[in-house]
């Protein structure tokens, strides 16, 4: 049996992604991080953000062209809640707002959330789609992951993976920590 759902409840079923972070700066110089559950890989060196068009974070990204995507882990659903759950304009330095230390990116210097598991720092690729759609795609920069997630030898971050965040509801998130690798058998009926 199924249950029937209207079409805007796409989002609800397709949105199970890792939750992010997107961190800039405005012009002025004041810090603003926002959470953001709509993201995916864009092509190998970019990444995509779909954004509200009235949101802070987004007005300066199209004032700056910069931003940082930083992937928090379980240890910080706390932060990750309250600063998605104010407006940049009602609370400016966001940091300061949710009690946050931040800590700097390495290239273009903006203040984002620390201990994450990952970070990448990006310039806006399309001024014009951003502004018409809130589809935010950003050419990293640089990027940074925590060693221990990392496996050179197959370029993965399975083991980071298995510690992400996945964004279910507005109080609900789910991580489960299980890799789940073909089995060697199967790859070798495939290559027959």
């Amino acid at each position: 049996m199924y249950k029937k759902l209207t079409p805007r409840a796409a989002n609800r079923l397709t949105s199970g992604g890792q939750i992010v972070t997107v961190a800039t700066t405005s012009k002025e110089g004041v810090a603003d991080i926002m959470t953001a559950a709509w993201n995916t890989p864009y092509d190998s060196d970019q990444v995509l953000v779909v954004l509200d068009r009235g949101h802070t974070t987004t007005k300066n990204i199209i004032e700056t062209g910069k931003f940082v995507v930083a992937i928090p882990h379980e240890g910080q659903i706390a932060d990750i809640n309250r600063v998605g759950s104010i407006h940049g304009r009602d609370s400016g330095d966001k940091f300061a707002w949710a009690k946050i230390t931040p800590v700097t990116s390495e290239v273009l210097g903006i203040k984002t959330l620390p201990d994450a598991l990952a970070y990448i720092e990006c310039e806006l690729v399309d001024l014009e789609t951003l502004k018409k759609t809130g589809v935010c795609i950003g050419k990293a920069v640089n990027i940074t992951v925590k060693e221990e997630l990392w496996d050179e030898e197959h370029s993965s971050f399975a083991a980071g993976f298995a510690k992400t965040l996945h964004y279910i509801s507005e109080d609900a998130y789910y991580t489960n920590g299980k890799i789940v690798r073909v089995e060697e058998n199967f790859m070798n009926m495939t290559n027959d």
